[in-house]
């Protein structure tokens, strides 16, 4: 190893002797370091920057260079450098920016000159995305990584894993970009290295792909969305000259601090409008984001970052730490759009009129028309910009094949990334290591090599399968059973539970999987349980074959057997029963017995339409308590009867039977948008409604079959912003049953109850506090649920709360059948609680009078499961 590093080490200083380019060190005006300078040089098209210690480099070949350094907040220097041999030395002292800030007499109630700046900011936005027609570049980005604080209870794990405040971990990529309009955008790492551990799954360019001249940027509203107004105050901060351009200095205010929106600076070019640079913070569940961006001038007026600066820091449940990441973009190649034309008169028509001998173009919606308007050299207000983009905007989508895919992102890692030695970092590193980052590399990688041999080792054994071991009884394990097939067996220890009617039992399952080189595959299931109370075995078969790919995957499944289900298999999770029924003498779960078998199918085409359809027969029986045992005995409590309590079922329980019946299902999400990743569709589920059509037929003396009925049911799913205030999510289904129906309980239309302490993991998922099968419903029924998110509403009004991630919800759950008496929920949410639970206030009413109050504590609201 020593051997090694000195061979390394000679080939490194050789490199440096015959490399040549330019270094030095930036500082203030009063001689500290400027950590993240941006330093460009226009002859190539890029740059770099400094590092912490304000320390650059880089590699030019030889020649005369116009170098360009900034630094947000002070005067950017232009140097003229002559490269010849070795090194050129600049070393810069940089001053403040000095900002011309013009005395305005100002009438009352006059706007704040930011305003006109910011509206006709905002209206070319949507200009400036497509100035490009593509563009490729190599982004260089490094991210450094720190845990500021530990708290006392994990550090001894910490101290353990070798972690310390004073550790730094840093990683490196390199990455090549190629962007297309309108929304292929392309990215392979081709050089990846992180202290001491493998980075398969880098994605070091996360940011990179966004742009503030989108409405959003990562969920955030950007200072230039159209709506910025109904979000943000600006202000006027003056302007500076810089490359013979004003720029403007505006300062954006949120209008209520919080979640998703930004605070900061920006500066925008005069006369051309668009970003010179920005330093903007904003907060996402209590953890604070800061984004710097620079821009430079790539291609005639285009310009496009050239270094950008992310910083994370935050805490939680006391561990504090911040994750910065520095990105450098350089070699630009620049296919410019040529409808365009760079020197387009912009108006603000609030304030300004055109000259009397300038025309402003009256838009019309032609398509001949589109291109010449974006040629004219006459002035244009921001109202007919705003029409022509919408006209371009259309022409271009009616030429797009896939018009419902919103963005087309490919990503690849170079399968030698992680195998780049040192030599290759000290030739493609723009940014200099701190001392700091020199340390933690070698750290790690002193670790790094023994852990990795015997993770390859693990790996190996994984892949040949693993042995049995006795203790695999209770964990479980994964086995190999050759290329394409494999046996999963989970374990026992999950799979002990407690119930009435069984007592204590045990689930034994496995799952044999097969799939090919394609796209089928094949899984097999056999599920054996005992109920040591009951002194019965169940047993069940499920087999399922899938063929195609996950957009428009058919999915075949055959499943029989003898087992115990509950009436309602949503009502409540076993293992929680299991905990209320031996501490607390309540039983909520309802159980029978079944002898069935059924075959379904579904299919679904491009995520827009789902069909599915099921037949079954099935023999029920009905089920008693066969155990009294408890935990804790309390005096006042006793097990209530396995007979679900019902307002319709008046001949109490249910009557053996046997069934036949089929359900017939269509899903649409009419308007429903994608996101391509690596050639594979990603729905937006909130971009559509989704409409869902059920139909159930239960046969009448078909193989016995003692049932005969016919159940439609209608649902709608939705969720929506509304304005800027809140978001609604909407799950609402009615039904009815037809035909003179006849039907047993197990048959019933039952819905989503609780009577525990917990709420339900998804918001519009259920009822706090409605009985399990009591209002179940052989008749019409209507079931909404509905949940609105505030930005701010009581506590949320204290910028404070807001920033800690604190959030407050409203919901009202509606049920009405035949019985139910108008029932419904009203409920009150504190959410994000430490930003991982929420605590809900529920009174329920019936025919509008009040009935109960409860409280229910659940995860918070960010992890809401569909």
């Amino acid at each position: 190893m020593k051997k090694l590093l000195l061979v390394i080490s000679f080939f490194c200083y050789v490199y440096q002797l015959n490399a040549q380019g330019i270094k030095g060190t930036i500082k203030d005006e009063k001689g500290e370091a400027l950590p993240f300078a941006s330093i460009f040089v226009k002859e190539v098209g890029s740059g770099t920057s400094s590092n912490l210690d304000g320390f650059y480099e880089y590699r030019l070949n030889p020649g005369t260079y116009q170098v360009t350094y900034q630094f947000l907040g002070y005067a950017t220097q232009i140097k003229t450098v002559k490269v010849a041999n070795g090194f050129e030395v600049v070393n810069l002292q940089m001053q403040p920016q000095v900002v011309n800030l013009p005395t305005f007499v100002l009438e009352a109630n006059a706007e704040d000159p930011s305003y006109t700046i910011m509206r006709k900011a905002i209206a070319k936005a949507e200009y400036h995305l497509i100035q490009n027609d593509n563009y490729s570049a190599e982004v260089y980005m490094k991210g450094t990584g720190q845990v500021t604080k530990v708290p006392w209870l994990l550090k001894k794990t910490f101290e353990k894993e070798g972690i310390d405040t004073s550790q730094v971990f840093t990683s490196e990529s390199v990455s090549e970009i190629y962007f297309e309009r309108p929304n292929t955008f392309k990215e392979k790492v081709i050089s990846v290295r992180t202290s001491g551990q493998d980075s398969d799954n880098a994605n070091p360019n996360a940011y990179i792909n966004s742009s503030f001249y989108l409405p959003k940027v990562v969920n955030a509203v950007s200072p230039l969305s159209p709506r910025a107004f109904s979000y943000y105050k600006f202000k006027y901060e003056g302007s500076f000259k810089e490359r013979g351009y004003e720029i403007n200095k505006i300062r954006v205010t949120p209008r209520s601090k919080g979640d998703d929106l930004f605070e900061g600076v920006i500066y925008i070019r005069e006369n051309f409008w668009n970003i010179h640079s920005l330093d903007l913070k904003t907060s996402l569940m209590g953890f604070e984001i800061r984004i710097e961006q620079i821009l430079a001038p790539i291609k005639d007026e285009i310009w496009m970052p050239v270094t950008q600066k992310f910083e994370f820091s935050g805490s939680i449940f006391g561990l504090a730490g911040r994750y910065d990441y520095l990105a450098s973009v350089s070699n630009y190649q620049v296919t410019e759009n040529k409808d365009l034309n760079p020197d387009i008169i912009l108006i603000d028509e609030k304030i300004e009129q055109a000259p009397e001998e300038i025309e402003i173009n009256k838009v019309e919606s032609t398509a001949d028309s589109t291109s010449q308007i974006f040629n004219t050299e006459q002035a244009v207000s921001r109202k007919q910009l705003r029409k022509m983009m919408k006209e371009y905007d259309k022409e271009e989508r009616e030429d797009t094949e896939e018009q419902d895919v919103v963005s087309d992102y490919s990503f690849k890692i170079d399968s030698l990334a992680t195998k780049k030695d040192s030599i290759y970092w000290a030739s493609r590193r723009p940014i200099p290591l701190t001392q700091k980052e020199i340390i933690g590399y070698k750290k790690e990688d002193s670790t790094y090599f023994a852990e990795k041999a015997k993770a390859e080792a693990d790996s190996s054994k994984s892949r040949n399968g693993v042995k049995f071991k006795p203790g695999q009884i209770l964990t479980g394990s994964n086995y190999a059973l050759g290329k394409r097939l494999r046996f999963n067996f989970p374990g026992l220890l999950p799979q002990v539970r407690f119930n009435t009617v069984e007592g204590w039992n045990l689930d034994f399952t496995g799952t044999l999987s097969w799939r090919d080189d394609t796209t089928a595959r094949l899984r097999i299931s056999p599920f054996v349980r005992y109920g040591f109370a009951s002194n019965q075995v169940y047993g069940k078969v499920e087999s399922v074959f899938g063929i195609g790919q996950r957009e428009d995957r058919g999915t075949f499944r055959i499943q029989g057997g003898h087992y115990i289900e509950q009436f309602n298999p949503l009502s409540i999770d076993p293992f929680i029963n299991s905990i209320y029924t031996l501490f607390s003498e309540k039983n909520f779960m309802r159980l029978y017995e079944r002898d069935y078998a059924n075959i379904s199918f579904a299919k679904r085409y491009r995520y827009n339409y789902t069909f599915s359809t099921k037949l079954e027969w099935a023999n029920r029986s009905e089920l008693f308590n066969n155990t009294a045992y408890r935990l804790v005995d309390n005096e006042n409590r006793v097990y209530k009867p396995n007979r679900p309590v019902n307002n319709e079922d008046f001949a109490g329980g249910f009557q053996n039977s046997a069934s036949l019946i089929s359900r017939v299902s269509l899903e649409v999400k009419p308007w429903l948008k994608f996101r391509r990743y690596n050639g594979r569709l990603i729905p937006l589920e909130d971009s559509s409604p989704s409409i869902r059509l059920t139909y159930r037929r239960g046969f009448d003396e078909v193989l016995g079959s003692d049932v005969n009925f016919d159940h439609l049911e209608l649902g709608l799913k939705t969720s929506a912003r509304l304005g800027v205030r809140a978001r609604i999510d909407i799950d609402a289904e009615a039904g009815t049953f037809f035909n003179n129906p006849t039907l047993l309980f197990p048959d019933f239309k039952h819905f989503p109850g609780n009577r525990l302490t917990f709420a339900p993991l998804n918001v519009t998922g259920g009822y706090r506090m409605l009985d399990y099968y009591k209002y179940s419903t052989a008749d019409n029924y209507l079931s909404v649920f509905t949940h609105v998110r505030f930005r701010k509403l009581l506590f949320t009004q204290l910028p404070m709360l807001r920033l800690s991630g604190l959030k407050e919800n409203l919901f009202v759950n509606y049920l009405n059948t035949g019985t139910s008496d108008n029932y419904m929920e009203v409920g009150y949410t504190i959410d994000n609680i430490f930003r991982f639970f929420r605590l809900e206030f529920v009174q329920s009413f019936q025919d509008f009078k009040p009935k109960d109050f409860g409280v229910r504590i659940g995860v918070a609201s960010i992890f809401s499961f569909n």
